[in-house]
């Protein structure tokens, strides 16, 4: 079964969205408010780091041809973060909601952030998973034997932080 990407942005709208309500509806306001934002602030550039990386491999590395749209990947990819992490994208992304609750210094918020970011990790194995094995069958069946979904090592973290592959046709790329 594949889900739509408008229905995945929708899905991410939603969860930003029930974020200050909830932070209300607690009522208590984070004991250091500009540690909390400051936490935030830093968590939401570490979690775009990591997208804009893990998204240009998926750009460079998934795709046969450049003008394919974004989802649409026709080929496995297994280097840079996906070489020890499967679901390097989700994993970081999942941590988003964290850091804009973190940002609304609200306790409320900041709680529901953490099962949104539970929830999302789930989701990743359950519903990318078998997304991956319809497209890909006996590779993904050979890359998910040897390659754990999440790895919060330090090492492999760093990859999907590092530097992005250069894009599809300029220096070193396929």
């Amino acid at each position: 079964m594949r889900i739509s990407n408008a229905v995945r942005g929708l899905a991410w709208l939603a969860m930003i969205a029930a974020l200050p309500l909830a932070g209300r509806a607690l009522g208590a306001g984070c004991c250091c408010p500009l540690a909390c934002r400051a936490a935030g602030a830093l968590l939401l550039l570490v979690v775009l780091r990591a997208a804009a990386v893990t998204g240009r491999y998926l750009a460079v590395y998934g795709k046969s041809s450049p003008g394919r749209g974004f989802g649409e990947l026709d080929r496995l990819v297994t280097v840079g973060p996906y070489s020890c992490m499967r679901h390097p994208m989700h994993f970081f992304l999942a941590w988003l909601p964290l850091g804009v609750a973190l940002l609304l210094a609200e306790p409320g918020a900041v709680a529901l952030a953490v099962a949104e970011a539970v929830l999302v990790l789930a989701l990743a194995v359950v519903l990318d998973e078998r997304e991956s094995l319809e497209r890909f069958g006996e590779a993904y069946l050979e890359y998910r034997r040897r390659v754990p979904a999440f790895n919060p090592r330090p090492r492999c973290l760093a990859k999907a932080l590092g530097p992005r592959p250069p894009r599809r046709g300029r220096g070193k790329g396929l």
